[in-house]
């Protein structure tokens, strides 16, 4: 590690550190000013403090651990459904998350999405970490439009914040066991206990997670694996003294997951049937015909963190100090059909990701009229394939691909809060980012595994950034307000770590935003929120895969898309009827589209199987897709739907002497476009999930039944597009299964 590191980690350690207030105080404290905290009201960290989310005035879901286990979300994929505007697809081995059409199509290690998913106030940088398991969530938090003054880095569509429990004073736990069709075994759990009252307390959590595939092999002889997963989580709370807490938290977690790395080729589109006549080519939903070499998605997680905070008469000072690693192995065949005589195509990927970050801030808690938070962030880190091995027809096609892109990033940032009168509230912030990124990178020809070379150079680049942010906000009364925000959003460029024999960087994305929104409790029984927005969005990282002059594979190749616009509207509204049952429905409109994006491709089938995309020749050589030059100025971006909505419906009924709960939920979302040209788009689709759970009086146990997509709808998980195959992913068809439940 580097020496400037070292001695960052050890000035932090010796800083005065600090505490936030809890949830609970800051519901207390919106009591005593006179702010009455009811239904429909819940405590966010959205701007690093502890305050009602009406009270912040940027569009954002809170979504409970109630509601999560209600919906019987288990992972990060299962947010899209009660958050309207967000999709989390897969993208071949990684995660793509998408929030109000901003999404990102450069993936791979030390490749950053441009929705920041932070897990307990750390970020999360690797493209490999944005599906991962949820056995103790307390909330999760999903802040719409560019975080770019608290969040900052890579933040340019907006952010996932996902708080986990910490370990409390009261011994509490609890423990769960479900299972379900397809032989789904899930058994998760938590325990927190004191070890010194109220000075020293232990928490544990721990996940497993075993189910068959809901694929269909339609190869003979051949079997299919599907998600096996665990994780386990250890936090250490001491509070040495009243205004001091430390928070020291280590998580380990493998999962080998195949629903992203199955697929299917649309229509029959594959290389395979040129290479093979006697190819088994699936061409149904969920059913799959690989080549021998296909294997799971194997992850490994590592993540250590230190949360120090100390309150201080005047405020509140943090410091957060992680490490992370990320290592990931597959087999993935790329043409995703079976071809006997050998010949397929595959890429057998494995790849790192390690990070060091180390944040320090002060949020203000004064009397007055101002208030302010300052902070500063660093990070060093690296990630990259070792190798990325494609296996191509004939060992002269075939190639390992090396690389390392290590990353320096430094940041500080501040807000200020003033009451300009009791009910007007101005907000100013600015974060200055300054990144830096070095690639080495080579490729052995004619093997797919090789042992690792020495790495030369390509090259190095930097670039920075002023991001701002102001908003002004107008209490109409004690529960609800008005505001606007202007804010800016910066996602750092990046090498092309898949594709390192010639200097193939992208200049950084930034994205202007306009938000106008409404916050309100209404009344006793109805809270609503809805907000307005507009993006002006320039330099939008692309990527598409093709097999480039003078290579036999295929590679990824990177572009800027020089402008594009978005404009939207949302709404959601909390009903409460009675005790007995209540009501969400939200929605959202959007409207994305490139302003001007001349310098991009798409690729499209051909049509003369005996001789491909015109290739004279061995056919070895070529795609089953060609590719052609693409003005995608005026046409709508992918993976961002029309309309999306959720509605849910709560009921709570005294029965047998315990509480019975039933829950319904519906989503809904338009067609998605998943290529420029619109080719390849998922249908407008609607699904209906639904759970059943009884409570006995006084006795901890909670029995559930469950179902999801209960219409057995097919719909995409996730597309890998390239030059040999049009290759998609499936979501899960329907699931359903029971549960039983404790807690103390």
């Amino acid at each position: 590690m580097k020496l400037r590191t070292f001695l960052l980690v050890s000035a932090c350690a010796l800083a005065p550190v600090g505490t936030a207030a809890l949830a609970q105080d800051a519901a207390q404290d919106a009591e005593s000013n006179g702010s009455k905290v009811g239904y429909g009201d819940i405590i966010v960290t959205a701007q690093r403090k502890s305050e009602l989310a009406r009270d912040v005035p940027i569009s954002l879901t809170t979504l409970t651990s109630e509601q999560i286990t209600s919906a019987s979300i288990t992972d990060t994929t299962g947010l899209e459904q009660l958050t309207p505007s967000l999709k989390l697809d897969r993208q071949g081995n990684f995660t793509a998350p998408a929030l109000r059409g901003i999404s990102a199509t450069v993936t791979g290690p030390a490749m950053d999405n441009n929705i920041a998913i932070y897990l307990d106030g750390v970020y999360m940088p690797s493209t490999t970490s944005g599906t991962f398991d949820l056995p103790d969530v307390e909330r999760v938090e999903v802040l719409k439009g560019p975080q770019g003054t608290l969040f900052g880095r890579n933040a340019t569509g907006g952010a996932i914040l996902i708080i986990t429990k910490r370990p409390s004073y009261t011994p509490e736990g609890m423990i769960s066991a479900s299972y379900g069709n397809l032989n789904d075994v899930m058994i998760k759990g938590f325990v927190s206990v004191p070890l010194i009252a109220d000075k020293v307390a232990i928490g544990l959590s721990a996940y497993y997670h075993n189910n068959d595939s809901y694929y269909n092999n339609i190869r003979p002889d051949s079997s299919l694996e599907g998600e096996d997963s665990f994780l386990i989580r250890g936090k250490l709370r001491l509070n040495p003294t009243d205004n001091l807490e430390i928070l020291l938290a280590a998580a380990y977690g493998e999962r080998s997951e195949t629903y992203a790395i199955y697929g299917t080729p649309i229509a029959g589109n594959t290389l395979s049937r040129v290479l093979d006549e006697n190819s088994i080519i699936a061409s149904r939903p969920y059913d799959v015909a690989l080549n021998d070499v296909a294997t799971p998605q194997e992850t490994e997680s590592l993540d250590l963190s230190a949360r120090i905070e100390l309150t201080l008469p005047g405020g509140t000072l943090t410091s957060i100090t992680a490490y992370l690693e990320r290592d990931l192995v597959n087999s993935l065949d790329a043409d995703t059909a079976y071809a006997p005589n050998g010949l397929g195509i595959n890429y057998l990927p494995s790849a790192f990701d390690e990070y060091f970050s180390q944040e320090l801030s002060y949020s203000s808690d004064l009397d007055g009229q101002l208030n302010f938070t300052l902070g500063a962030y660093y990070t060093d880190g690296a990630g990259g394939w070792t190798p990325l091995g494609v296996d191509a027809p004939g060992a002269a096609t075939d190639i390992a691909i090396f690389s390392k892109q290590s990353v320096e990033s430094i940041a500080v940032f501040g807000e200020a809060y003033f009451d300009l009168t009791d009910r007007l509230t101005l907000i100013g912030g600015l974060r200055y980012s300054w990144e830096e990124r070095i690639l080495n990178g080579t490729g052995v020809f004619g093997v797919f595994k090789a042992s690792k070379p020495d790495l030369p150079y390509v090259g190095t680049r930097s670039w920075d950034s002023f991001t701002p942010r102001a908003s002004i906000k107008y209490e109409l009364t004690p529960t609800s307000n008005v505001y606007f925000t202007y804010s800016q959003g910066f996602k750092s460029g990046v090498w092309n770590a898949n594709n390192p024999f010639f200097e193939d960087v992208v200049n950084p994305e930034k994205i202007k935003s306009y938000e106008l929104g409404y916050k309100g409790r209404i009344s006793d029984m109805l809270s609503f929120d809805a907000a307005a927005f507009y993006y002006d969005y320039t330099d939008l990282q692309t990527t598409f895969v093709f097999v480039l002059p003078g290579q036999t594979v295929p590679l990824s190749i990177l572009r800027n898309a020089e402008a594009a616009r978005v404009y939207g509207f949302e709404a959601d509204a909390k009903v409460r009827f009675s005790e007995f049952f209540d009501m969400r429905i939200a929605g959202a409109y959007i409207d994305a589209k490139y302003k001007k994006f001349e310098d991009t491709a798409i690729i499209l089938p051909c049509t003369d199987f005996a001789n491909p995309c015109g290739t004279v020749g061995s056919p070895t050589l070529a795609g089953n897709n060609d590719k052609v030059a693409f003005d995608a100025s005026g046409r709508r971006m992918p993976r961002a739907p029309k309309f999306t909505a959720t509605v849910s419906a709560n009921g709570h009924i005294p029965v047998g002497g315990g509480m019975l709960d039933l829950t319904g939920s519906l989503y809904y979302s338009s067609s998605v476009d998943y290529t420029v040209d619109g080719r390849i788009k998922q249908d407008a689709f609607a699904k209906i999930d639904a759970r059943a759970a009884w409570s006995p009086n006084d006795s901890g146990f909670t029995f559930a039944v469950f179902g999801k997509n209960l219409t057995n709808k097919t719909t995409y998980g996730g597309t890998f597009i390239t030059a040999v195959s049009d290759a998609i992913h499936w979501a899960a068809p329907r699931t359903y299964g029971a549960m039983v439940e404790y807690r103390f």
